[in-house]
């Protein structure tokens, strides 16, 4: 078994070491496709001149240019900056804003009144944080009278009979106490 496996590696020695006929460039891997595309793309040239040129175009084409120029020069081309093409829009934009301001405060100008104000408003003002008066403070401002004439003025006598007589007396009790 050792003598075939020795046969084996000389054979295979001897194989590398001569030239079996085939040989490729070098590179030729690498460029083969490059070479396909190139001969692709020139047969798909055409084969016929597609652009033509007048006979004394290049002979006359510094003239013509020249003779343009010049007319060009003659007539003066009106030319408006940016500046003052700004300062046209200036006033039209100013406008624009003034009637914007006054269109959004026109239509979203509310009146409110002290009728619109609920006692939930004024409670949720304060118990946000936005109230610093205090009850002494409180009781300054108000005045006792007015408080008497509008409160009792507008509770007749039969509502207040049917009320004491509804509510049970610890409740009235408790009530006074707080």
């Amino acid at each position: 078994m050792n003598e075939k496996i020795k046969h084996t590696i000389n054979f295979i020695n001897q194989k590398a070491g001569k030239n079996c006929g085939f040989s490729v460039p070098q590179n030729y891997f690498e460029e083969v496709e490059e070479r396909i595309n190139t001969s692709v793309f020139i047969d798909s040239l055409p084969k016929k001149k597609t652009f033509n040129t007048p006979g004394d175009y290049f002979d006359t084409f510094e003239t013509q240019i020249l003779s343009r120029l010049a007319t060009e020069q003659t007539t003066e081309t009106k030319v408006i900056s940016l500046r003052k093409r700004v300062l046209q829009y200036i006033p039209l934009a100013a406008a624009a804003s003034v009637l914007l301001f006054i269109g959004i405060n026109y239509f979203n100008a509310q009146k409110i009144t002290f009728e619109d104000i609920t006692i939930t408003d004024i409670e949720s003002w304060y118990e946000n944080g936005y109230g610093n008066i205090d009850n002494s403070e409180l009781a300054a401002t108000l005045n006792t009278s007015e408080l008497d004439e509008d409160i009792l003025a507008s509770i007749s006598d039969e509502t207040l009979e049917d009320y004491l007589n509804s509510v049970d007396t610890p409740t009235l009790i408790n009530e006074i106490e707080q």
